[in-house]
């Protein structure tokens, strides 16, 4: 009994240590993109901040952490999970370009619920201050909504 007790526990712990091995990092794949939205850098952290806490915590093992830079026109958000503060899923870096112009940074690991569908609808809720999990605006005819982001490797 003791044994199987000992051997669950390396499993358990195996398993929570291969948790940790993902995320984004200086090694790993992760979706990456830039685009500037006709809106406010406050206005657009909020809608950054309200896509994150809708769509991007999973089933609750992850949360938000970040803020606004008042001096320095900016913020920066990052999803990270709640057992290992260091391991970063999607981060949002914006920064102010003009009175009603943001530039938006937006990294997320490329996987599960932070892949190329949630780098489309981040999009849209920055670009349009309307969070959703789902891009629910149509592109233009001929325009490709992906073409903001890459796959880094």
């Amino acid at each position: 009994m003791i044994k199987q007790a000992k051997c669950a526990a390396v499993a358990l712990v195996a398993a929570a240590l291969s948790g940790c091995a993902v995320g984004l990092g200086p090694n790993g794949t992760s979706l990456s993109g830039d685009f500037d939205a006709p809106v406010g850098y406050r206005q657009a952290y909020q809608a950054a901040l309200d896509q994150a806490k809708l769509c991007l915590l999973g089933s609750g093992a992850y949360h938000v952490q970040g803020g606004l830079d008042q001096a320095a026109h900016s913020g920066r958000l990052r999803v990270v999970a709640n057992l290992v503060d260091s391991r970063e899923m999607a981060r949002v870096e914006i920064s102010a370009a003009g009175p009603d112009r943001t530039r938006v940074h937006v990294q997320m690991w490329g996987r599960s619920i932070w892949d190329a569908k949630a780098m489309r609808a981040m999009h849209d809720a920055v670009y349009f201050s309307s969070p959703s999990c789902s891009v629910y605006i149509p592109p233009q005819t001929g325009a490709n909504p992906d073409a903001w982001f890459h796959i880094k490797q």
